[in-house]
């Protein structure tokens, strides 16, 4: 006789039992580093249905946070904090390691003069920190724009306690003023994963936070640190061909730049994007991460002499758009807009090249008036002075 209470046990225990014992991927995520790019990547995440712990120096900060009372000028920011349910901050780094098995970085690492083009020190001191935790079997993800050979070279070798923890790099192509749509929406996720184990899970989470199924470029982290600059060098270089193309066009009796530039577009080789004459490239990375990518190049033997080119092309357009407003005649001029790219929400001024054409005026004395939010008229008087005069919108 077949006992069917036994039956029916055997065969739970045959279909059921291997799916209890598949591995279960964490849906705890830590983002250190909760700063204009962090935190609207830990929203980001926090909105895909991940439960996120951000990390921060700043108790006021983190209260303002887990209150929600944080308020942002940059995009969706205010507004998805106010509907997480599943987003915390905290100020303890070893609350963050405990947290989750990913663990993301996204620190600043500032523009500096040196041969790097960036400052690592935050990002290098806070591996010691977690080095000297002694974390074991943690992905730990770098989202900062590094110099390449930073993750092999001085990251690796800062984590040695570390036991079984890979280390990656995952950079993201954004603009500021414009953040979450960037990651909501990219062109391309990059993905320098430590191990194929860290790869498959950081697909997984960027295609769980991207409205549409983005391309993933997926290598090694050292192949990652040079695509994330050579990619923004190219677009560089792209904006200072057009605005070289433009400028000839001006000089040239009976051309239009635009038609030019157009049909020049219309080959799939070269593609509209970037194609429109105008102000040349400014902003916290492109000019910085053309300067990084060309001082790697002349550490592996290689002159970078397209690289050199873009800036000097992006600064001859400057001084020749400032010439072409002094040859008007006129003794005043306003600039308007003049954050590092148009109609920006936060006030990011760094390398504005409309900044840039004013104070080539200014500088041959004439009156030029800045007029803009309030905000953006703060900026520019601390880098500026009284070079100009302000009108504040």
């Amino acid at each position: 006789m077949i006992n069917i209470r036994n039956l029916f046990t055997n065969l739970f225990l045959l279909i059921c039992l291997p799916l209890f014992s598949l591995p279960i991927q964490s849906e705890n995520i830590t983002v250190i580093g909760i700063g204009r790019l962090g935190i609207c990547f830990a929203l980001c995440l926090e909105k895909a249905g991940y439960n996120v712990l951000g990390v921060d120096l700043s108790p006021d900060y983190i209260n303002q946070i887990n209150s929600k009372k944080f308020q942002s000028s940059e995009p969706e920011v205010s507004h998805y904090l106010q509907e997480s349910n599943n987003f915390r901050a905290t100020t303890s780094l070893e609350e963050a390691i405990d947290f989750s098995d990913i663990v993301f970085i996204t620190l600043a690492t500032p523009t500096t003069a040196g041969a790097e083009a960036y400052d690592h020190t935050f990002l290098s001191d806070l591996l010691t920190k977690i080095n000297s935790l002694a974390p074991a079997n943690k992905h730990i993800v770098v989202c900062c724009t590094v110099f390449p050979g930073y993750l092999k070279n001085t990251a690796t070798p800062l984590l040695q306690n570390c036991i079984n923890t890979t280390l990656s790099y995952n950079p993201a192509f954004i603009a500021q003023g414009n953040i979450i749509y960037g990651l909501e929406n990219p062109d391309m996720v990059l993905i320098g994963e430590g191990s194929k184990e860290a790869g498959d899970i950081l697909e997984t989470i960027h295609n769980r936070i991207t409205q549409k199924s983005p391309s993933i470029a997926r290598m090694s982290p050292e192949s990652g640190e040079i695509t994330k600059l050579a990619l923004n060098c190219f677009i560089t270089m792209k904006i200072a061909y057009t605005n070289l193309v433009a400028d000839i066009a001006d000089k040239t009796e009976g051309a239009n730049k635009l038609d030019i530039l157009k049909a020049i577009g219309l080959d799939s080789r070269v593609g509209s994007k970037c194609l429109f004459p105008g102000y040349g490239f400014g902003g916290p990375c492109f000019p910085r991460d053309n300067r990084a990518l060309s001082s790697y190049a002349l550490l592996t033997g290689i002159e970078p002499t397209l690289f050199r080119a873009t800036d000097t092309t992006n600064q001859a357009h400057a001084q020749f758009q400032a010439q072409l407003l002094l040859d008007s005649g006129s003794d005043s001029y306003v600039f308007d807009d003049v954050c590092y790219k148009p109609r920006c929400p936060v006030p990011i001024i760094e390398e504005s090249q409309k900044l840039v054409v004013a104070k080539h005026i200014a500088e041959q004395g004439k009156e030029v008036v800045i007029t803009d939010r309030e905000p953006v008229i703060s900026e520019v008087q601390k880098s500026f002075g009284d070079l100009f005069k302000y009108l504040v919108k």
